[in-house]
């Protein structure tokens, strides 16, 4: 382990409740592992959770695995370059019987919501979300294919087809601002139509630079649908287990952030029932109403205007329920996990870019690991390879 500096957030922070609590046992947040299994298992080793000898094949849990909670923080999937192994390895912990939450990151729900439009393209709402998982999916849609496709025929199909079967048609850009128009605001839209022309075309690019024409990609599309969207998919449990947000002591874990709106929500029914309210619309396939809505701000926000708003009535709903820190990933740094004050609350923001192929495009050291580790003493530590310390925080030291 690294050595060990304090941990303060980036301006002076101006709350100390005397009720701070801890979550209930040790917990150690991941956070956009981006299909990297290999920079995931190394998170695993710097933290103690598998041993040293473990492998993407084998891996062999401490007993500090079972008796804490490992929390995932989602955007699991895309850019490579091992979306499968990832899942294999996530379901090697799952099946092991610890205690294991995932929850819902943009790109996950893109890619759920992708192959499940190949069942809805009549719904215009839906058309567009195939495209719309974009070219970071190319890699995902590369690995499905050589696994479990190669040896298969292609669809004989005419092209014309296929694309009427992955693309939205003419109608969708002409009929898609009625349908939006009550979750959307204009300059949303109209970027929106512009975004799914230029996607497609790019997304196309990026499937031929994989090696992969429509045909093959039609394939690995039904494939990957098959997977991890059919009830009995292999992959299946993933998205099956999806939680939308977790609250454990002063802390609430989401992939992205909070608006005003579900900050009400939590405080007049709980996390617990955001989650099944979250579960119950995937089960459904009505996918745009969340995607769009206050529930999409959990794994989509940046805090950015066009974005839901959260303001300091948002702020001081959350900590009449005794939640004064917020931890996500989402927006990512490049020297380590930071601790910000937004509205009055601390954000612990996570996202380290340990997935390699985001790593060589930042020229940043090729082998990411990183946890950030919430302990029931009240301690809070984060551990990077991109920091030249390991970084301590309690909710003590903000009033010495």
């Amino acid at each position: 382990m690294q050595t060990m500096i304090d941990w303060q957030p980036e301006k002076p922070y101006n709350y100390f409740p005397q009720s701070w609590l801890s979550p209930d046992k040790e917990t150690y947040f991941f956070c956009d592992l981006h299909a990297d299994a290999e920079a995931f298992l190394r998170s695993l080793k710097l933290s103690k959770l598998v041993s040293e000898d473990s492998s993407l094949t084998q891996i062999e849990l401490t007993e500090k695995a079972f008796q804490g909670r490992i929390l995932i923080g989602g955007d699991c999937f895309d850019k490579g370059p091992s979306n499968l192994q990832l899942f294999e390895l996530l379901n090697q912990l799952r099946q092991s019987g610890l205690d294991l939450i995932l929850l819902a990151g943009n790109h996950d729900i893109r890619v759920y919501a992708g192959l499940l439009s190949l069942d809805f393209m009549h719904d215009l709402r839906q058309a567009h979300f195939f495209v719309r998982m974009g070219r970071k999916c190319a890699s995902f849609l590369a690995e499905i294919h050589h696994r479990y496709c190669r040896d298969e025929a292609a669809p004989k199909l005419a092209d014309s087809l296929i694309e009427e079967a992955l693309f939205p048609n003419e109608d969708w850009y002409r009929l898609f601002p009625q349908y939006a128009q009550y979750f959307m605001q204009r300059k949303q839209i109209e970027k929106e139509i512009k975004q799914i022309r230029r996607k497609r075309i790019d997304f196309m690019d990026a499937c031929r630079e994989m090696g992969l024409n429509l045909k093959q990609v039609y394939q690995a599309a039904l494939k990957a649908k098959e997977l991890f969207v059919d009830a009995d998919g292999e992959f299946a449990w993933f998205f099956q287990n999806l939680e939308l947000l977790h609250h454990s002591g002063s802390y609430l874990f989401c992939h992205a952030g909070v608006d005003d709106s579900i900050a009400v929500r939590l405080q007049e029914s709980g996390a617990e029932s955001l989650n099944c309210q979250f579960r119950d619309q995937m089960r459904s396939g009505q996918i745009f109403e969340m995607y769009y809505s206050p529930y999409g701000n959990i794994f989509r926000t940046k805090y950015r205007e066009k974005d839901w708003p959260f303001s300091p009535s948002g702020a001081e709903a959350l900590r009449q329920q005794g939640i004064y820190a917020l931890v996500n990933g989402h927006r990512s740094h490049e020297n380590g996990q930071q601790l910000f004050v937004r509205e009055g609350l601390l954000n612990f923001e996570c996202d380290t870019q340990l997935n390699a192929n985001c790593r060589k495009k930042s020229k940043m050291k090729p082998q990411g690991e990183a946890v950030t580790i919430f302990s029931p003493s009240g301690t809070v530590f984060a551990y990077c390879s991109d920091m030249p310390a390991a970084k301590s925080f309690h909710p003590a030291r903000l009033s010495a």
